[in-house]
This record gives structure tokens, sequence and C-alpha cells, in this order.
């Protein structure tokens, strides 16, 4: 069974061949959009800005039953691209992405792989031990796997997925492993009761070459956040990292270099996005059907999900809300700053899982087992995405013609 020791591109791969066919029906699409953007150059620097700004506002969303990935433009609620990822159907996969980047990682099987942006096509794997023991991060051209399990951090060209210097090493079972705003990758050791900050090596010049001798991953920075043994759960933050001790119920965070505790009255076991945007920290009891909200190290609110059953996946700070998906029914439910309940997103009464992220602005929200996924926007305004969208660039093509 292969591990994190064993990372190791397999090289790049042979484009596998595409159906003439899938896509046709966006060649004139793809011929407007050339020549739009060629209008650019007449329209001045304002107009360009914006058509970047729109074309980055971008997410790419898994669908399970198709074995595929989508690009849902944020800006427009629409899918732009469609791709398709061999041997995956009804697998889980965890998506990691930037603007120029996205790798994926299988976790039926444990396969890494990176997808080449400018081509559509698979240009290098790398195999890791199957489950929810491994991750992949990923900031700008900085990527990391991280076996909790063993207590290996490993930084990895993105391009090639070889490896960038020698790891580094923590006691087995870690926990976190997410970057946040600023670059830093979090890691807390829950048999030490720390959390530490590891920056990235730079990359070589040539994707899958040696780095200069001695340029590694570095850990830089090492806080003392609980009592040894305790369980630990991390959110990274725009600047720093929330370190939830469900052991002593309580919230620490680390900001430029100062912690703040903030004890939380609960009973049951909290949990924590990995990532978490803005100065509020929610905190999700899914026992309780709770979440209680901490910034500046205190407790400012509680508030109650409605709903039976701890089906709760953790809440989501976005544009002054709070995200909470229930995916025993695959309904969303958004609450104001106060905690009131001010929306209710519903997902068709399917259970399932529920992926919640906010990245380009914009808060994405999908359904892996299902065909629609939904965005949100800045001023918390909701649209549905049809995934399957066939008059995009993979599409599926149309159907054959009845004999006349």
């Amino acid at each position: 069974m292969a591990t994190i020791e064993d990372v190791a591109s397999t090289g790049v791969q042979e484009p596998r061949p595409r159906s003439r066919m899938r896509g046709g029906l966006v060649t004139i699409g793809v011929v407007t959009a050339l020549l739009a953007a060629m209008g650019l150059t007449v329209l001045g620097l304002g107009a360009a800005d914006n058509a970047v700004a729109n074309y980055d506002a971008s997410s790419w969303l898994w669908s399970m039953s198709r074995s595929e990935m989508a690009r849902v433009n944020g800006v427009t609620a629409r899918v732009d691209t469609r791709v398709e990822i061999p041997a995956a159907r009804r697998h889980q996969m965890q998506v990691t992405q930037t603007d120029r980047l996205l790798i994926l990682r299988d976790l039926n099987t444990g396969q890494v792989s990176s997808l080449d942006l400018a081509t559509l096509q698979i240009t290098a794997t790398t195999p890791t031990t199957p489950g929810l023991g491994v991750n992949v991060a990923l900031h700008e051209d900085a990527a990391f796997v991280v076996d909790a399990v063993q207590g290996i951090v490993r930084q990895l060209d993105p391009r090639s997925l070889t490896p960038v210097g020698e790891p580094v090493r923590y006691p087995p079972g870690i926990t976190g492993g997410q970057f946040d705003g600023e670059g830093r990758l979090w890691i807390a050791v829950p048999s030490e009761g720390t959390v530490s900050a590891v920056t990235a090596a730079e990359l070589p010049a040539t994707p899958g070459a040696a780095p200069p001798a001695g340029l590694s991953p570095k850990q830089v920075e090492t806080y003392d956040v609980a009592e040894p043994s305790h369980e630990l759960v991390v959110s990274t933050l725009d600047d720093g990292v929330a370190v939830l001790d469900r052991t002593s119920a309580s919230l620490v965070t680390v900001r430029a270099g100062r912690t703040q505790r903030a004890h939380l009255t609960m009973t049951g076991a909290g949990s924590l996005p990995p990532r978490t945007s803005g100065p509020q920290v929610p905190v999700t009891v899914a026992g309780e059907r709770r979440v209680h909200v901490v910034r500046d190290g205190g407790e400012v609110r509680q508030f109650t999900v409605p709903g039976t059953g701890d089906g709760l996946s953790p809440a989501v700070a976005w544009a002054g809300r709070f995200y909470c998906a229930d995916e025993s029914t695959g309904t969303v439910y958004s609450f104001d700053a106060d905690g009131k309940l001010v929306d209710t997103i519903k997902g068709g009464g399917r259970s399932g899982p529920l992926e919640l992220e906010v990245r380009e602005n914009h808060l994405f929200i999908n359904a892996p087992n299902s065909a629609t996924a939904r965005v949100v926007d800045d001023k918390n305004q909701v649209r549905e995405v049809n995934k399957y969208a066939n008059d995009v660039l993979g599409g599926d093509p149309p159907p054959t013609p009845p004999p006349p």
C-alpha cells in the first residue's frame, strides 16, 4: 500500500483521445469569446481588468455519478467547461485548486492527479494511502501532501507532483494541513498540544528538477494551544489559525503571533470548516444543532439550526452571514450576523455530502452526487447551477438523429 513516503510522480501521461463530437456545439461560442477578448484591446484597460476578474471568479466542482469536473463561473452562475476524470465514477474526490492549478485526490484509490488547465489533460499522478488520513493543500504554486497518521508533511511540485526537498516530520497523529491567507500551512500536534506553521520552498525552474541543496519546506512558528493529548481540530484564517480544543471545550486563535482563548458552553463535539474567512469563527456542534460564534477571544453569540438529527456539516462564514448545511436533507440554512435565520436553500430533499467553499469572492455549494450546485455572491444572492450543461466545452454530444 502506498504511503506518503512513496510519493513520486508517475510522469507525464499521454493525452487521452477525446471525442470529436463532445463539446462540438461550442465552436461558435468559443470563436465569439475569442473575438470579444480581442475587442478588449480597443475597449481599454478597465474592460480588460473586468473580464479577467470575471474569468477568475470560478471554481471546479466534482460530480460523482459522471466522474467529471465542471468549472462554474461565479459571476454568471453557469458552467463553461466539463472534463471527464478517468476511472473515478462514484468515487469521493478531494479538489484543491488555485486560478492556475487543479489537483485532485481520489479518496477511494489514493491517487493524486495534476490537471493542466491549458490542455485539460492529466499531466502527472502520484500514489498516496487511500482514505481520509491524507490530504492535499495548495496555495499559489506551493503544494503539500499531509499524512496525518504518520505525521509527515511533504511538499510537491504541483506541475510534476515530484517531491521538493525533505519532508517536515511530526509525531504521528497530526491534524490540520491547510493554508491560511498568507501562505502558511498550519499543522496541529495533539500529542504535544501545539500548532505550527510551515512555509514552502521555492520551486525549481524546471518541473520535476531537483531543487538546490538544502532547499526544503521549513517549520517557522510553533504555539502552545492545549494540554498534551487533547483532541484538536484546525481551521485556517485569513492570517493565522483557529484551533478547537474539544477536550476543554475552548477555541484558541493565533493571529500575528498572539494567542487568544475563548471558553465555549457546549457539551458535544464541535467542528470547524477547514478554512474560515473573516474575523468570526463558527464552531458547529452537530449533536446539539448549535453554532457558537467566536470573535476576539470571546464567544459572541450562539444560534440553533432548524431540524433534527446530527447531519450538520461545519458552518461557514461568508459575506456577513453563516451558512450551515444539513447533509441528511440536502438543505443549507443561512443566518445573519445576529444568528437569525434569513434564508433556507433547499437541495431537492436528497441526502448526501455537501461541500461549501469560499473562493474568488463567492460561496460555492456543491452536492457531488447531484446534477446541481449553487453560487452565493457577496450580496448573499443565491443562484442554481446545472453542472451537466451541454452547450459548453466538454459537454455531451447531441443524440444521434433517427434514420430518415
